[in-house]
């Protein structure tokens, strides 16, 4: 919710639930306008972990096990990248943080919002791991698997690599497009 109007997000998740699948909230936190319908949700978590947030922009867990263990939210998705806009991150205008967005994000109302370009909580394949098990574990066992777009062959390996180490695997692995899906991308990814 914000790059999408509150109509488009119930008309998404009632079309979810009404076609049995589930609707992936997109990284800006779980709206009231997400809810309302009823749907699976799948709670895609960014570099700004908006909804389970401490005010200094690091991950809350106190905040993300108690939105993750809600009926509604099916599965749990990191972001690590997308096509639209690798290696940048993101940052919504303080004239754009309405009440609504403020409280969907648990962010400051009235003020710049910035989704980093890089995670806090990992930066390494083997931490990400630990982290997709901290996520799964805070859940109650809810699926939790991550999106990237894939630039290097190497760094989709690196991920391989750390799964074969640790011996944790993600429940699901999106990979993304480079078709430019994002109203937050650098114009010259989108075009």
């Amino acid at each position: 919710y914000g790059a999408l109007s509150a109509n488009a997000i119930q008309a998404l998740n009632r079309g979810a639930k009404q076609g049995g699948f589930a609707h992936d909230t997109g990284e800006g936190g779980i709206s009231r306008y997400h809810r309302i319908e009823g749907g699976d949700l799948i709670w895609e978590i960014g570099t700004g972990y908006f909804g389970c947030r401490n005010d200094d922009g690091s991950f809350s867990a106190e905040m993300y096990e108690e939105q993750a263990k809600d009926d509604q939210i099916k599965m749990i998705e990191i972001k690590i990248s997308q096509g639209a806009k690798p290696g940048h991150g993101g940052i919504l205008p303080a004239n754009k943080v309405t009440q609504e967005i403020a409280d969907a994000r648990r962010v400051p109302l009235g003020q710049d919002v910035e989704s980093p370009a890089i995670h806090s909580e990992f930066s390494t394949p083997l931490e990400m791991l630990h982290f997709i098990q901290k996520l799964r574990d805070l859940s109650g066992g809810k699926p939790v698997g991550f999106k990237l777009c894939i630039g290097h062959k190497w760094e989709f390996l690196a991920i391989v690599k750390a799964m074969l180490q640790t011996k944790i695997l993600p429940d699901f692995i999106v990979v993304d497009g480079s078709e430019g899906g994002t109203g937050a991308a650098p114009l010259e990814f989108s075009n």
